[in-house]
C-alpha cells in the first residue's frame, strides 16, 4: 500500500478527486491479490551533462519519435527536455479522456475573445487544451489514427518543398505504425512493424454498426479505411491504443528507449529561450527551468524544437526569431525576422448533438469511473466502455455544397445512458489565427487568436449543413429506426429564441457550441520560417519537428502526420551528420 499512498499525494493536486478516489480503491485490492502493479513512473535520474550532440525539446509526438531515433546512434548523446510530468494511470484510461482537461496535464491554454464563436464560453474564450507532460498532447488526445489525403502532401511538395510529396512520406507513416486490425494486415498501405499500436475500439457498440449502415443509406461508403481517402465513407475508428490502454508518443517510442545510456530525459523541465550567437547565428545551446533554477546546457550538432504549435512559435520570438517589430515591441534582440506564429489554422466546429434513443447502454461519468467493475475490467482485460477513447467510435467523411471536406464524428458513447452523440469538424476551414508573445516573459502563456466564422468565408454555411446532414442520417435512414432514434428536443438555451431545427437555430449552436478540435498547426511554417529540411531558416543548428511545419492543415487528425514528421525529421537528421 505504500506505492499507492505516495502515488495517491503525488497526484492529489493535480487529478479529479474521483480519479485519484478510484485509483487508490481498486488498486490496493490488486496489490493484495498478487497482481502486477503497472508501473508508470519515469524517474529522469540520470544527472544532466553540460553538452550534448543534441537537444529535443518537448517529449510530444515529434520529439518523441526524434529522441528516439537519433539515440539509436549509440556515440551520439540525446537530451529531452519536456515542461511537464510522467504520464499517470489515469492517463491511460481511453474513456477518461475529456476529465484531464482541468489538470496539471494540461497547459490551460484559453484563446483570445472570438467574434463569432464561442459564445458558449466565457467572454467568449475557447478554452485550447495542449499536453503538458510525458506524450505532450497524445496524452490527451481522442487517439484517433488518421493520416489525411494523398493530395495533402502533394500540394505540400508543390509549394515548392522537395521530398515531401505522398509516395515520399508515406514510408514514415508506415515506419511508425504497427497495425492490428484484421482486414488491413496484408495492406500495402499499413504495417506492423512500427512503434504506435493501432487497433480498432475494444468496446463495440451496437450503435455504431447503425451508424454505417445509415451512411451507406445516404450513399457513403462503408467501411472505408480513411488513412487512404477520407472521401464519401464511414467507418468504426482505427485508435491509437493497444489493448484498450492508450498509446502516447511517450509510450510508443520513448519507454522502448529508456535505458539507452546516451538517452537522457528530463522531465519538469521548462526550456525558456534557445542560445543563439547573434552574430554567427549558430545555435549554442538552451536554458530551462527545472526546480524553481534556470539551467543551461550546451549543444555540440544542434537543437530540435518540438514544442508543439503553440509553445514552438513561442520559443522561437523569446529567442530572437520572428518578425522584427514584434519582438522589438517586447524588447527582444532580432536575430532573424521570420514570420514565427503567422497563419494558424486549426480544425473546428461543434461538439456536439445529442439523439435520444429508446434503449438504455453505458455512458462516461464520473459513477462509471468509479465503478471498480468496470474499472478492473479494463484494467485487467482491456474490455467495456472505458476502452472507447472520449466514447467516440465512428467516422464520417462528407462533402458540403461549397466543395469542402467535412469529418462527422461519432460518440456511441456519451455522459447520458440513452443519448449518443455526432460532433462537425471542418477539415479545410478558411478560419485563420496566430500566436504572440504576450511579453518577453517565458512563463507567460503566448496570445492566441483564431477567426472563427468571420470574413464572409464559407466556414457557417459548411458547418450548419453539416449538424443538417447528422439530423438526417439519424432520422431519415432505417438504421436507427429500431431504437427510435431522434434528435434532443430539448433546444441550446442561448438559442430558443429561434425557431428550432431552422437555419437560423442551427447558426446559433454552430457560434455558442464552436469546439477546436487542438489540431493547431502552422505556425512555423515550411517555406517561411523553416526549410523543407525542417531548419529554421537563416539559423544554423537549429530545426523544427511538430506540427507547426505544416504549409497547410492535412484532412487528419495531427498525432499520426506529427509522428510522420518526427519520423521524417530523425532521418535528414540522421543522414546531415553521418554523411
Amino acid at each position: 500500500m505504500k506505492i499507492i499512498v505516495l502515488i495517491f499525494v503525488f497526484f492529489v493536486s493535480s487529478t479529479s478527486a474521483i480519479l485519484v478516489e478510484l485509483f487508490q480503491s481498486v488498486y490496493g485490492q490488486y496489490l493484495q491479490q498478487g497482481i502486477p502493479f503497472r508501473e508508470n513512473t519515469f524517474l529522469g535520474n540520470k544527472p544532466i551533462l553540460r553538452e550534448y550532440d543534441f537537444i529535443v525539446i518537448g517529449a510530444g509526438p515529434g520529439g518523441s519519435v526524434v529522441a528516439n531515433r537519433l539515440s539509436e546512434q549509440s556515440n551520439w548523446t540525446v537530451l529531452l527536455l519536456e515542461a511537464g510530468q510522467d504520464e499517470s494511470v489515469y492517463t491511460d484510461i481511453p474513456g477518461a479522456t475529456g476529465f484531464f482537461d482541468a489538470t496539471d496535464y494540461n497547459w490551460g491554454y484559453i484563446a483570445e475573445p472570438a467574434t463569432n464563436g464561442c459564445l458558449g464560453y466565457k467572454n467568449n474564450r475557447c478554452p485550447w487544451p495542449k499536453g503538458k507532460g510525458m506524450g505532450g498532447s497524445s496524452i490527451l488526445n481522442a487517439m484517433i489514427y488518421t493520416r489525411g489525403k494523398k493530395e495533402d502532401y502533394d500540394t505540400i511538395a508543390a509549394l515548392g518543398n522537395d521530398g515531401w510529396a505522398y509516395n515520399d512520406v508515406l514510408p514514415y507513416f508506415l515506419k511508425s505504425e504497427n497495425n492490428s486490425i484484421s482486414e488491413y494486415q496484408n495492406s500495402p498501405f499499413h504495417s506492423q512493424k512500427g512503434n504506435l499500436h493501432v487497433e480498432r475500439v475494444r468496446y463495440h457498440s451496437p450503435l455504431a454498426d447503425k451508424f454505417i449502415e445509415a451512411g451507406g443509406e445516404l450513399g457513403l461508403k462503408k467501411n472505408i479505411d480513411y488513412t487512404i481517402n477520407p472521401e464519401n465513407g464511414v467507418s468504426r475508428l482505427q485508435a491509437t491504443t493497444l489493448n484498450g490502454h492508450r498509446v502516447s508518443a511517450s509510450k510508443a517510442f520513448i519507454r522502448p528507449a529508456r535505458n539507452r545510456q546516451n538517452l537522457h530525459v528530463a522531465i519538469l523541465s521548462q526550456v525558456t529561450k534557445i542560445l543563439i550567437d547573434p552574430k554567427t547565428k549558430k545555435t549554442t545551446g538552451v536554458e530551462f527551468m527545472k526546480k524553481g533554477k534556470l539551467r543551461t546546457v550546451y549543444v555540440r550538432k544542434e537543437v530540435i524544437l518540438s514544442a508543439g504549435p503553440i509553445n514552438s512559435p513561442q520559443l522561437l520570438m523569446l529567442s530572437g526569431v520572428g518578425p522584427k517589430d514584434h519582438l522589438k515591441h517586447h524588447g527582444i534582440p532580432v536575430i532573424q525576422d521570420l514570420p514565427v506564429g503567422k497563419n494558424l489554422l486549426e480544425h473546428y466546429g461543434t461538439l456536439a448533438i445529442k439523439f435520444e434513443v429508446n434503449q438504455t447502454g453505458p455512458a462516461l461519468t464520473n459513477q462509471t469511473l468509479s465503478d471498480p467493475h468496470l474499472f478492473e475490467e479494463w484494467f485487467k482485460y482491456g474490455r467495456g466502455p472505458l476502452t472507447t477513447p472520449a466514447g467516440v467510435d465512428g467516422l464520417g467523411y462528407i462533402r458540403s455544397p461549397s466543395g469542402k471536406g467535412i469529418e462527422l464524428i461519432f460518440g456511441p458513447i456519451s455522459d447520458e445512458p440513452n443519448m449518443f452523440l455526432i460532433a462537425t469538424l471542418l477539415l479545410q476551414p478558411d478560419g485563420r489565427g496566430s500566436v504572440s508573445l504576450k511579453s518577453n516573459d517565458p512563463l507567460d502563456p503566448p496570445i492566441m487568436s483564431y477567426g472563427y466564422y468571420e470574413n464572409n468565408n464559407t466556414d457557417l454555411e459548411d458547418n450548419v449543413y453539416a449538424l443538417k446532414y447528422a439530423v438526417k442520417l439519424v432520422e431519415e435512414t432505417n438504421a436507427f429506426k429500431d431504437v427510435a432514434a431522434k434528435l434532443r428536443p430539448i433546444p441550446l438555451p442561448k438559442c430558443e429564441h429561434l425557431p428550432f431545427r431552422s437555419d437560423d437555430y442551427w447558426v446559433c449552436v454552430s457560434k455558442h457550441l464552436t469546439y477546436t478540435f487542438h489540431h493547431q498547426c502552422s505556425t512555423c511554417r515550411m517555406g517561411d520560417v523553416v526549410n523543407n529540411k525542417l531548419q529554421v531558416i537563416g539559423i544554423q543548428g537549429l530545426r523544427v519537428v511538430d506540427s507547426s511545419i505544416f504549409p497547410h492543415i492535412p484532412d487528419a487528425h495531427l498525432y499520426a502526420p506529427t509522428l510522420m514528421v518526427g519520423e521524417k525529421g530523425a532521418d535528414m537528421i540522421r543522414s546531415y551528420w553521418l554523411k
